[in-house]
């Protein structure tokens, strides 16, 4: 099975990937740098494997869905005043597209979000709501408690894609993202909001800052 998971910088996406891939049995490329498109991986590989790749208006999601071929898809959520805040003292920022454009794409993809196999909020996820391990499972994607600590770690997942996958290795960077821990955990959760941030992100994605401000966080 190819699973794949997609989320804005910062959302906690690379987090969540982390957590599906602690299957010991799987491949991960648990954050593909935001100026690469998914790899192609060919039918021969027997193994399953997880990919995760940031919101960008260089590559289009429909971009790395047609390259890695996933059997079910992800989207990754977060709310959107936490998110801004928290993506805005970052260096990259602005890679791959200025941070307020990844934004309105952002809004947009969230209007779409029907095309996604799941929608996952960042929210339940380090709240461990049960919902996400059912949601996840049901997919075909096995998860349970367990995974929710991190064993499985960057030096694991490129031993096995050097063992597997070597031709990635000449055909894009490896890197991991910025996860914070051992384990899931809602420190990070939440940031300060304002009233100038909520004004600016009601212009940039006003459909997902609705569906938050109506949303009940666990």
């Amino acid at each position: 099975m190819r699973l794949f998971v997609h989320g804005m910088q910062s959302s906690g996406a690379t987090a969540f990937t982390l957590f599906l891939a602690q299957r010991p049995d799987c491949l991960a490329l648990v954050d593909i740098p935001n100026n690469f498109a998914a790899p192609r991986i060919g039918r021969t590989l027997t193994k399953d494997m997880v990919v995760k790749a940031v919101i960008t208006t260089a590559y289009p999601a429909a971009v790395h869905m047609e390259r890695f071929r996933p059997d079910r898809t992800i989207l990754l959520l977060r709310d959107p005043r936490d998110n801004y805040q928290s993506l805005s003292s970052k260096t990259y920022r602005n890679y791959s597209g200025l941070m307020d454009e990844k934004f309105v794409l952002l809004d947009q993809i969230f209007a779409d979000r029907a095309n996604f196999d799941a929608v996952i909020h960042y929210e339940d996820f380090v709240a461990r709501s049960p919902q996400i391990i059912d949601t996840v499972n049901a997919l075909g994607w096995a998860v349970d408690e367990g995974h929710y600590t991190y064993t499985r770690r960057h030096d694991e997942f490129f031993a096995a894609l050097l063992e597997d996958l070597p031709d990635l290795y000449q055909s894009m960077e490896m890197v991991f993202g910025n996860v914070r821990g051992k384990e899931v955990d809602a420190r990070f959760r939440d940031k300060p909001h304002d009233e100038d941030l909520e004004r600016r992100l009601s212009d940039l994605c006003p459909r997902l800052l609705d569906h938050y401000k109506k949303r009940t966080i666990p």
